[in-house]
């Protein structure tokens, strides 16, 4: 059997935006520097450096870059496809992954030495520890503004009733709608947000402090421990390697 690819690597200082489209085949995306929004399904990742994403051919999704951005695309066939996961994922590459993807880089589709790489990538991938689920977003009108809205400049200090109050609706008929819509609570999708904003403004160059204060916090460090409980990484580690 044949495993067919093709790579593409988009090194830029300048923002790389790609609107809502598709692929024919399979995407596989390892984030060497700087951070990716990736939108697809009703939920929304940032994905920082040292990361890979698996995409499934035919789904919509659309994307950006934060600050300098350095990435690999790979574009796989159906054949390679079944070996993956049947829906987005998002995980850590491991140093075995990121080795097996540079070298396909290099060689030409159809190369003897692909396949036994190809292998070596839907092994790491299928096996690899994924991160968290994408952070969905609410689907009804007014809670979904209200989100975008929120999504731009979240603060730890909103609270549910507030958010309510904003969409005209009781305490008690939001947590139910809010809940039952995002998958999660409120107060967990909250730091959700924050985390993924965070993720942006660091990629930007924001510092840890600015950042901190940006999102409510009187306490650096408390955002830190917060960022840490929800991210598994620190927000300097964001900074240091956005700028490798």
């Amino acid at each position: 059997m044949t495993d067919t690819y093709s790579n593409r690597l988009i090194d830029s200082d300048a923002r790389h935006s790609a609107p809502v489209h598709s692929h024919g085949q399979g995407q596989l995306t390892y984030i060497e520097r700087g951070v990716l929004s990736l939108e697809a399904d009703g939920s929304i990742w940032a994905i920082p450096p040292g990361r890979l994403h698996w995409i499934p051919a035919g789904l919509h999704h659309a994307s950006r870059s934060h600050g300098q951005v350095r990435f690999w695309l790979t574009l796989v066939s159906d054949d390679v496809a079944r070996r993956l996961p049947d829906r987005i994922a998002v995980l850590e590459a491991s140093p075995l992954l990121v080795s097996a993807l540079d070298r396909l880089r290099s060689l030409p589709p159809g190369d003897a030495f692909a396949a036994p790489l190809i292998d070596v990538v839907a092994h790491e991938v299928n096996a690899g520890t994924e991160e968290a689920p994408g952070m969905r977003l609410p689907a009804a009108p007014r809670m979904r503004d209200w989100a975008l809205a929120f999504l731009v400049a979240p603060s730890v200090k909103t609270d549910i009733d507030a958010a309510a109050g904003a969409v005209a609706m009781s305490r008690r008929s939001f947590t139910r709608h809010f809940e039952r819509e995002v998958g999660m609570t409120f107060a967990a999708w909250k730091r959700a947000v924050i985390v993924h904003r965070a993720t942006v403004r660091l990629a930007e160059g924001a510092g840890v402090s600015e950042v901190a204060l940006e999102a409510g916090y009187e306490s650096v460090s408390a955002f830190i421990a917060m960022f840490r409980s929800v991210s598994g990484r620190s927000p300097g580690e964001i900074r240091r390697r956005a700028e490798a």
